[in-house]
């Protein structure tokens, strides 16, 4: 039977030696490794730290040589930290349950089982299940373990969502992207607006001033030509009433 094995240790150290054992010795009894990689999680990430493939192709290969790596890649991704990859005890500790374990998909069982600093082997092993318990006898660790089979489809699965989830940002930062030219626009038109109205009033207000100016132009003229008229008809009534009939004042 082919699964994908994680292996989660206590000690770092224990993990690379446990790498190192299985490298150099990937056929045991009752399993073969074709392919293994380390990794570890630091805060909300998992990196690929080592890992090696040996190139055997086993009797149930459903792997295709890139199961591992492209686990290990969705985990490292930006679905590995939507799965909660880093967030601590508190969310891994309610999967400790058998029932929950089995319940979940090994991208989120791992990504969730991962803490800030661990690190876990994640192997593919053709095995009388579960015989690669053995070679971590002398560790203290935490295995997980799925069919093979069942983490190529999940896998699948996660590129088909990593894909949807890439459509949907792009569709979304468009729609963003076009709402804010639309309010810069609009922001640039009422500004343009707020300049032409502003004209405007100064414009209402010179002519105002201008006619107000004008009026007043206009009965200042008025009343100096009142006054000389007033002054004429002064002068004029104290003249000889001969010379009054000469100018053409007789009429009075």
């Amino acid at each position: 039977m082919e699964n994908v094995v994680t292996v989660i240790f206590a000690q770092e150290s224990e993990a690379y030696q446990a790498l190192t054992e299985i490298r150099n010795t990937p056929v045991g009894e009752g399993y073969v490794v074709p392919e293994a990689a380390l990794v570890k999680c630091d805060d909300d990430s998992i990196t690929l730290v080592d890992g090696f493939d040996t190139g055997v192709i086993t009797q149930d290969d459903t792997s295709t040589g890139v199961i591992v790596g492209s686990l290990v890649g969705i985990l490292g991704g930006s679905l590995g930290v939507l799965l909660g990859a880093g967030t601590g005890a508190l969310v891994g500790d309610a999967l400790d349950s058998s029932d929950a374990m089995d319940l979940t998909s090994m991208l989120e069982v791992t990504a969730l089982k991962l803490y800030a600093g661990d690190v876990a082997i994640v192997a593919l092993v053709d095995e009388d299940e579960p015989a690669f318990d053995a070679a971590f006898d002398k560790y203290e660790v935490t295995i997980i373990r799925r069919y093979a089979s069942d983490v190529a489809d999940e896998v699948s699965r996660a590129y088909e969502l990593e894909a949807e989830a890439a459509v949907l940002v792009k569709e979304q930062l468009r729609k963003e992207y076009k709402q804010e030219r639309a309010d810069k626009r609009d922001e640039r038109k009422a500004e343009h607006q707020a300049r032409i109205d502003a004209v405007k009033a100064k414009g209402s207000d010179a002519l105002t001033s201008m006619r107000a100016k004008s009026a007043a132009h206009k009965k200042h003229a008025a009343s100096a030509l009142d006054s000389t008229v007033d002054a004429i008809d002064s002068a004029a009534s104290k003249l000889p009433d001969s010379m009054k009939k000469n100018l053409g004042f007789d009429g009075e």
